[in-house]
This record gives structure tokens, sequence and C-alpha cells, in this order.
């Protein structure tokens, strides 16, 4: 029996098989931040979604007794963002922002805040054809939200060649499309990024953004 029951708005951050009877999944919302719960693995039933990275859904959660797992009882599907998946750029680049939310989300300090900016970034994840340049500017305003001096110690250090590109793509819209000498500016900019993120902050890189 459950000792609390709630449901709350999420959005799915990653999804793992756990054993052969449930799934594990990291789940963002905008009350209760980034945790992990578990689902139990059911037979297909096309009159209802199975949970799919990137989702936005309203979930229904109960806790153990022991108040150490949470458990999904309840997937109502809200929002399916269907068009990340279907180019490779765009489902690494998106996993990659995930997988750096759901390692530090359980330990930021504004849950509602972090939603809203994984929620606007998935959603340009799905609709813009520039996942490069949509990873770069979430990042960026992840780490200034987190109240990380990006502009005063990362940005001078960032090699001169890439400051007026990356200024660009910072303070403008995210574009369909871009130039490639200029998405390779992006790439640049965000694996120094990630690097600086690394040296300087106390948040945990994850493995498939180390290089």
């Amino acid at each position: 029996m459950s000792a609390l029951a709630v449901t709350e708005r999420a959005l799915v951050l990653r999804i793992a098989a756990s054993g052969e009877s449930f799934q594990k999944l990291d789940i963002l919302t905008p009350d209760s931040g980034a945790f992990l719960c578990l689902k139990r693995a059911s037979k297909k039933n096309h009159l209802i979604a199975a949970p799919d990275l990137f989702d936005s859904a309203d979930i229904h959660l109960e806790t153990s007794k022991q108040g150490t797992v949470r458990f999904v009882s309840e997937y109502q599907l809200v929002h399916r963002r269907s068009q990340i998946g279907q180019s490779y750029r765009k489902l690494r680049y998106a996993s990659d922002f995930c997988a750096l939310i759901a390692q530090n989300g359980p330990h930021m300090a504004d849950p509602t805040a972090l939603y809203l900016l994984t929620e606007r970034t998935l959603n340009a994840f799905a609709e813009r054809d520039a996942p490069a340049i949509v990873f770069l500017k979430a990042v960026y305003l992840l780490l200034k939200d987190e109240g990380y001096p990006v502009r005063e110690s990362w940005w001078p250090q960032l090699h001169a060649p890439l400051r007026g590109p990356a200024k660009h793509l910072l303070n403008n819209p995210t574009p369909d499309n871009a130039d490639p000498s200029l998405l390779e500016a992006c790439e640049l900019a965000s694996n120094n990024l990630c690097h600086w993120l690394r040296r300087e902050t106390d948040l945990m890189l994850p493995d498939c953004l180390k290089c």
C-alpha cells in the first residue's frame, strides 16, 4: 500500500530498463524537481500511451511507506515531441541536455525555473533544425540561472575567434538553420563551455558530455 499519492505534470528525461518488470524513468516536475521513479512494464496497449523520451505527461505517483521509492501508477500523455527522435543530431543533443538535467536537477534550488527552461529547450529541439545552437543556449542559460559566473569567468577565456559567433547565437532567436561555419563555431563553443562547467562548477558532467 502507498503512503502518499500525487499527480504531477512531468517531463521525461531518461528511460531505462530495470529488470524484466520495471522501467526506470528520470522525470522533472515543477514542484518536486528531478527524480527517479519506477513504472511497471505492461503488455502493449495501443489505447494507452507508453512513456517516451521528452514527453510531457501527467503522472500519478505513489510513494512506498518507507518513502524511498516512487512508482508510476498512471501515465497520461500531454505532449509528445516525436520530431526529436526523427533526427540523429536532435536526439543526441536533446539526450545530452536531459542527462545533464537528470544528473544535477535533484540538487538545484528552483525546480519551477528548471522545469520551464527544460520545457522551452525541448520544444526548441523539436521545432528547430539547429540542435547544436539550442544546446549551447540551454547550457549557458542553465549555468546563468544557477548563479555561475559564465559571463564573468567563462566568456573571457573563450577563444577570441569564437566570441563573435557565440555572442550572435546567444543573443538572437534560434534559427531554423545556420551555415556550416557558424555551426562549427557553435560546437566548439559548446565543448569549451562544457569543459569550463567541469572545471569551475560543482555540477556533474554526464559521461556522454565528457571528451
